[in-house]
């Protein structure tokens, strides 16, 4: 790997573990009451249409790891979310221009209730050993939030300094 995509990969990690820290300052504060954006989704959304080759996924669990590193979920259970999230829009992304901002708004929010709704569901298995029996519904000010926060910040993720080294050539 050359040195200037390794430092990429390594800034790439450290605006996620910002991002997921904003996040999580957001929700703590009780000011949106629910309408918290997940900011990670949002980064890794803004690039994962950019990524060489199959890198999305790299890029998933280096955004798995920075948010294990803030939440009392398990990391395997993170890393599920994530790659869940980015799986989806890989998955649209080969038959569908999935870069472009309402797509990719749409599919964040969509990514975000898939990620929040298997964290929760991890969380019921591992507290009390039962399914979940949530119907979804209360994760959906979130996934409106993240789609918004994608639309209006995905963006400006996408031009973050140092990232360059990680992007396709464009011909």
């Amino acid at each position: 790997m050359k040195p200037g995509v390794a430092l990429a990969w390594g800034l790439f990690f450290l605006y996620a573990v910002w991002s997921v820290a904003l996040s999580g300052w957001l929700a703590s504060a009780h000011v949106l009451r629910g309408f918290v954006p997940d900011l990670g989704l949002v980064l890794l959304f803004a690039w994962a249409a950019r990524l060489r080759g199959s890198r999305a996924p790299l890029a998933a669990l280096l955004l798995a790891l920075a948010r294990a590193s803030f939440s009392a979920d398990p990391p395997l259970a993170v890393a599920a979310a994530e790659l869940t999230a980015v799986g989806l829009f890989l998955a649209l992304g080969a038959g569908l221009e999935v870069d472009r901002a309402l797509l990719r708004a749409f599919l964040c929010g969509t990514g975000a209730w898939l990620s929040s709704l298997v964290l929760v569901s991890a969380r019921s298995l591992a507290l009390s050993g039962d399914a979940l029996t949530l119907s979804g519904q209360a994760l959906l000010p979130g996934a409106l939030a993240s789609g918004l926060a994608c639309l209006l910040l995905a963006p400006i993720a996408a031009r973050l300094a140092g990232l360059a080294p990680l992007a396709k050539v464009r011909r």
